[in-house]
């Protein structure tokens, strides 16, 4: 049976529904952008024939891994406009008003009386605090861009660049999972608690959108040093979901799923994790329904996938090879 996947006006629409929610209803935003979510049949994971590939495969285990590791430095790195940031810090130290949109907005979200956000902005100079927003914002875009951390996929299994740069130039390997909701099951343990209290069960599975623009994560970040300078005068208390404005929601998704067009060969989906820090888990168990072997794998690890994929219980072993078009194809190895 061909494959169906998402066309790049699907992804698009994705996108664009992704970037309008307003954080107020998660649960209904949530259920609205699954709707624009056509799953594929069948998704991809290409891996280089090491220990740690190998012994995964063997465990049915797939690992979250951090966006700090992935081959594209800017996946996952926040677009900020330096410019614009700039402006707003002189603009509202500069004209300090309790009638300031943003003192207002601070006000309202965070429960801060008029008196601790004068008593705030008169700590320091606006130069000082100009040069210590810029550089807070530069650390906490190196360390959020660490804490995403996603399982990757495919959509494609016989793309000849996938092969080349994920699997170590055809020497490694492909596994194929089916998709299907009870695959993408919490276990029990690790089932994490949202901030509205609201119990995920199954992980988030998302396609990426690829565009020739970057989001832009320029306000998200302004609020979110504001609130760690908060928190840390004790104005308010450290680390409260609750008091997270609704623009936060959304933020790890769109940051996350957006990667510039000249990726969009790799049709890529994530599995995101549910938790911002190192919290557990730190795999998810998802058994393939099929493994495929390289062009170039050498006879020994050859052998070593076969081995491991009988012991994971793998059901579909193929091999790669050319076909008589000269196009890259896959058949199941009959002497396993």
């Amino acid at each position: 049976m061909k494959e169906v996947n998402m066309t790049d006006n699907e992804r698009e629409y994705f996108w664009k529904t992704l970037t309008s929610f307003t954080g107020e209803n998660i649960a209904v935003e949530r259920e609205k952008l699954n709707k624009t979510v056509k799953f594929p049949r069948k998704l991809y994971r290409f891996r280089k024939p090491d220990c740690n590939s190998l012994e995964a495969m063997r465990t049915n285990r797939q690992f979250f891994s951090s966006a700090e590791y992935y081959d594209d430095p800017f996946d996952s790195y926040c677009s900020l406009d330096w410019d614009r940031i700039i402006s707003i810090f002189q603009n509202n130290l500069e004209n300090l008003s309790f009638n300031n949109p943003t003192v207002a907005y601070f006000n309202a979200t965070y429960g801060c009386t008029n008196d601790q956000i004068q008593s705030l902005f008169d700590s320091k100079k606006p130069d000082e605090w100009i040069g210590e927003g810029i550089a807070i914002l530069e650390i906490l875009r190196k360390n959020f861009q660490k804490m995403q951390r996603s399982i990757c996929f495919s959509e494609t299994d016989l793309n000849e660049v996938l092969w080349l740069k994920y699997a170590d130039n055809h020497r490694g390997f492909m596994l194929e999972f089916d998709v299907f909701p009870e695959a993408l099951r919490i276990d029990e343990k690790y089932k994490p608690e949202t901030e509205q209290a609201e119990v995920m069960t199954y992980y988030a599975l998302y396609p990426v959108y690829y565009s020739e623009k970057q989001y832009d994560a320029t306000e998200y970040f302004i609020n979110t040093v504001v609130y760690m300078a908060l928190t840390n005068l004790k104005l308010i208390p450290p680390q409260n979901p609750n008091q997270y404005p609704p623009s936060f929601y959304w933020q790890r998704e769109r940051i996350n799923l957006i990667k510039h067009e000249y990726h969009k060969y790799d049709q890529e989906w994530r599995i995101l994790h549910p938790y911002m820090d190192k919290s557990k888990p730190k795999y998810h168990t998802w058994k393939p329904s099929g493994v495929t072997i390289g062009l170039r794998t050498e006879k020994p690890t050859r052998d070593l996938i076969v081995a491991l994929a009988k012991e994971a219980g793998i059901p579909n072993i193929y091999e790669c090879y050319i076909n008589n078009k000269n196009c890259l194809d896959k058949r199941i190895i009959q002497d396993r």
